[in-house]
């Protein structure tokens, strides 16, 4: 007998049911045949009136109930206000987070990181690839190095977190939702940018190959593509906003506000926003959508999709 519940004493309590249940069809067997109450009688005990009134009062489940989300990337700004909205619809999360400057880690740890949170949760059904970092040169100074670091993080370890959800998701047969957080800078060209465009653009175009791949095991990859999100950002807190201010000629406090008035809504964007566009991509209205990016940069006519 295998039997579960919300937590210990739960499932404990379920089987010692059961387990009484057995010794009364049991003793009724030595002496006779076991048959159980009529149907309306099972009825009219579990859903007497106070019973029906409890229901009436108990909430709608959450959207995300029974979901197991990973998100990398997930300890400040965009990652974590997307962790805290999938926790809130109802979806169980593991976080994961690295220092920049320990990238070369990463490829190490993600096959671990998965394996805890598929013993801790029992699966994983949703992915947010989230991780990244940036650093702001002109092509003439960024070295070989710079280069590197953003694309282990950015491209290459997107791919491999890919890889392992795409196994887990495979071998499940329960469909599930890779979700990359891509960029702006993904389809938009700015000074001073090529090592993090570039890595961007890798992002965006696994996206599409890995949509076109994985649709045959009912697996969903889409894209966000923010822009200017300063507030809490890790990225922009690291240098990215100094280095950026430079780049545009505004002091780093008033960053956010710079980018906002050069949108066609004239609005900050927020991690909250870029998390609510996930939650639209994996809550369940989008069940047949696969292969999209969706902006959250607040219109940038330039960063339009075509």
């Amino acid at each position: 007998m295998f039997s579960f519940g919300a937590d210990r004493q739960t499932a404990r309590v379920a089987g010692e049911f059961y387990v009484n249940t057995i010794n009364v069809m049991r003793g009724a067997e030595a002496i006779s045949v076991y048959a159980p109450i009529a149907e309306s009688e099972k009825f009219r005990i579990e859903y007497w009136a106070l019973e029906e009134a409890k229901l009436r009062r108990k909430p709608a489940p959450r959207p995300l109930a029974g979901r197991v989300a990973f998100v990398t990337g997930a300890g400040s700004g965009i990652g974590k206000a997307i962790a805290e909205r999938l926790a809130a619809e109802g979806a169980c999360v593991a976080v994961t987070d690295i220092n920049a400057g320990s990238a070369r880690r990463v490829a190490s740890g993600i096959e671990a990181a998965f394996r805890a949170a598929v013993l801790a949760f029992g699966g994983v059904d949703l992915v947010v690839n989230n991780a990244g970092l940036s650093i702001s040169k002109p092509l003439l100074e960024t070295t070989a190095d710079d280069w590197d670091l953003q694309h282990d993080v950015m491209a290459r370890g997107s791919f491999l977190v890919s890889r392992q959800a795409a196994r887990v998701m495979r071998d499940q047969g329960m469909d599930g939702d890779i979700v990359y957080i891509a960029s702006k800078n993904a389809v938009f060209a700015g000074p001073n940018n090529v090592g993090y465009g570039a890595a961007k653009a890798d992002q965006a175009h696994q996206v599409r190959l890995l949509a076109a791949e994985l649709g045959e095991h009912g697996i969903r990859v889409n894209g966000v593509n923010p822009d200017g999100v300063v507030r809490g950002s890790g990225i922009f807190a690291g240098g990215w906003g100094a280095q950026r201010a430079a780049v545009y000629g505004v002091e780093e406090e008033k960053l956010g506000e710079f980018y906002a008035q050069r949108t066609l809504l004239r609005r900050e964007v927020l991690p909250e926003h870029v998390a609510a566009a996930v939650f639209a991509l994996v809550g369940g209205d989008l069940a047949l959508t696969t292969g999209l990016h969706i902006p959250v940069d607040a219109g940038v006519a330039a960063a339009f999709l075509r």
